[in-house]
Parts: structure tokens; C-alpha cells; sequence
């Protein structure tokens, strides 16, 4: 949302069905990781992820508690894309 801010392209880490890159939360100044990632328009597209496997991710992660996995920390959506942000 407004309240983040997202440095260069230095801090971007590129994957297969999205991209994750360094933001930082203007109003604390704390550093997460946003994953962005494309979900697909229809089911005959190649590109993206169907929303279905994007929801699932969410919910396990909104479950997990443990040190080495990243919490789920916010979550922004449209119909395009979906966007994870997650604690460093």
C-alpha cells in the first residue's frame, strides 16, 4: 500500500512465477521481503499461478510458526497479482 516504499532493482530476486524484492514499512521503518506473484486470468494461461495455489500458500503460512520460514506479515491483492509480505 502508501506505506511502503520499494528500493532498486539491486534488492530484486527473480523467480519462476514472480518477483520478491527489499521494501520497507514507511511508518516503522522495518524492512520486510514482497513477494509478488502474477496469478493467472484463466485457466488456459501458462503465466502465473491459479489464484487457488496463491490461497493456499497464504493459509499455510498464516499457520506456520517456526524460525526458519518467513511469517506472512500483510497481504495486498487485485486481479492480477498477488502480493506477500513477508518478515525478513
Amino acid at each position: 500500500g502508501a506505506a511502503r516504499s520499494c528500493p532498486s532493482s539491486a534488492s530484486r530476486r527473480s523467480g519462476h512465477f514472480g518477483v520478491v524484492k527489499r521494501c520497507r514499512e514507511r511508518s516503522t521503518g522495518a524492512f520486510y521481503a514482497a513477494k509478488f506473484v502474477k496469478v493467472r486470468r484463466c485457466r488456459s494461461s501458462r503465466l502465473g499461478l491459479e489464484r487457488a495455489q496463491v490461497e493456499r500458500e497464504v493459509a499455510i503460512l498464516r499457520q506456520l510458526d517456526h524460525p526458519n520460514i518467513m511469517r506472512l506479515h500483510d497481504l495486498f491483492a487485485s486481479r492480477a497479482e498477488v502480493v506477500l509480505i513477508l518478515e525478513l
